[in-house]
């Protein structure tokens, strides 16, 4: 809890200069509905055939039957999560907005995408045809050739390479670039997320080998969740802004081109994170059933067999991959935790602050500052970004003249440390 507190406190203090600064685009984006025939065409056509499919199976073999009122609810939220990233005004603001984007993704390949491949969408397309043609589709695709070309494109490992090209290429700046100036290659760079997110999450809950597969199937949710992990940490600490067309529009609406990106980054690097580790979890819950169900039933194989083994790997593996609050505050700002907690006693703060975690610093002249990382504002003037601490804490007198905070001379440098410790205040 006090983990999810940390992240949710280091996301609000990153998004506060974009939100203030992006203030102007909340009443523009409420009117600007994207209806790009490109993607509502192809959003009505597939609607509209699960519905029919549905009804016309359900009217055949029952309510609830062959596709279950849970899976049909699954596609319905997956189709409304699509109308919702390519549609609503969250398709215009992630031309402005790189942190916008970056939750357009993340809808479209980690909302969208399993919640579509769970509605078995297939089986309802094919019922939307008529007997025969059903009858003809079936089987064709029951033929060797297709069957064997399938099960090479939904192997544990092919999934998981393409989810991983289709991620990263797109995040090449010339192809990302190129997407946000046609609509066209936009079209085609959504169509990629949605596809290759469905092939992933159909592989790993209905691949090849059922429940069995299930143990493999974390090693690769949480493998990508890493590497996805990673890009966003590369987004959050570059030193500039990656997307030049971000930057342009950044100048256009008054907006901090580069907190917007480490938003962004934030955004891939810890949500999305964490649904990753939610669905590894529920995997490794239902792993562990079937495991139960085969050792009652006294079948053994590999696979339950390295059960121990894969567990204390996933355990390593999530424990490397979970940075602590002091690295994230340290990254944040660009200072040293160690290096602030000397500083905050070489300038005597104190004299007026209670302190978390610095002996002694239990004054009530000034503030106390517990929790000062999550605070909206400093002061009650300047917005809380890293920035705007380090030049409240070197200048007060200049932020607000009438204050009781003194001048203290701190240096560039303390003030970045001190600025770091603080951050860690959550």
């Amino acid at each position: 809890m006090k983990r999810c507190s940390a992240v949710i406190g280091v996301l609000g203090v990153l998004a506060t200069p974009v939100v203030i600064s992006a203030h102007g685009l909340a009443a523009t984006a409420a009117r600007e509905w994207d209806f790009d025939p490109l993607v509502v065409v192809p959003l009505a056509v597939t609607g509209v055939l699960y519905a029919a499919g549905l009804a016309r199976l359900w009217r055949k073999a029952g309510t609830g039957k062959g596709i279950s009122r849970w899976a049909a609810a699954s596609f319905a939220g997956g189709w409304l999560t699509l109308a919702l990233a390519l549609v609503s005004p969250v398709a215009w603001l992630s031309q402005i907005l790189f942190s916008v984007h970056m939750t357009q993704h993340t809808l479209l390949m980690l909302v969208a995408a399993p919640l579509l491949t769970f509605g078995h969408p297939l089986l309802a397309w094919m019922w939307a045809l008529g007997s025969d043609r059903r009858e003809r589709a079936a089987h064709a695709f029951r033929g060797p050739k297709l069957v064997g070309a399938w099960h090479a494109v939904t192997a544990p490992l092919t999934v998981f390479l393409v989810q991983a090209v289709a991620l990263w290429v797109w995040h090449i700046p010339s192809w990302y670039e190129a997407a946000l100036h046609n609509d066209a290659v936009h079209a085609i760079e959504h169509l990629c997320f949605v596809l290759a997110g469905s092939l992933f999450w159909w592989a790993m809950v209905h691949g090849r080998y059922g429940r069995r597969g299930y143990g493999l199937a974390v090693l690769y949710v949480f493998l990508t969740g890493i590497h996805s992990s990673a890009l966003g940490a590369l987004l959050t600490v570059a030193p500039t802004p990656w997307y030049p067309e971000y930057v342009r529009q950044g100048a256009a609406w008054q907006v901090d081109a580069l907190a917007d990106q480490q938003l962004a980054g934030l955004l891939m690097w810890v949500p999305a994170g964490v649904i990753f580790i939610v669905f590894g979890l529920a995997l490794i819950a239902a792993w562990l059933g079937e495991a139960e169900r085969r050792v009652r039933f006294g079948i053994t194989d590999a696979a339950s067999r390295g059960l121990p083994l894969l567990l204390l790997a996933l355990a390593l593996l999530t424990a490397s991959c979970v940075s602590s609050v002091k690295s994230e505050a340290e990254t944040l700002t660009g200072g040293s935790v160690d290096r602030g907690r000397t500083a905050i006693g070489k300038y005597g703060c104190a004299a007026c602050h209670t302190i978390p975690g610095i002996e002694n610093a239990n004054a009530t002249v000034g503030p106390p500052l517990s929790n000062i990382a999550v605070r909206g504002f400093l002061g009650g003037h300047l917005a809380n970004s890293p920035d705007n601490m380090m030049k409240w804490i070197q200048h007060p007198q200049a932020v607000d003249p009438k204050n009781a905070m003194p001048e203290l001379g701190v240096t560039d440098q303390d003030a970045r440390d001190i600025t770091a410790y603080l951050y860690t205040m959550r």
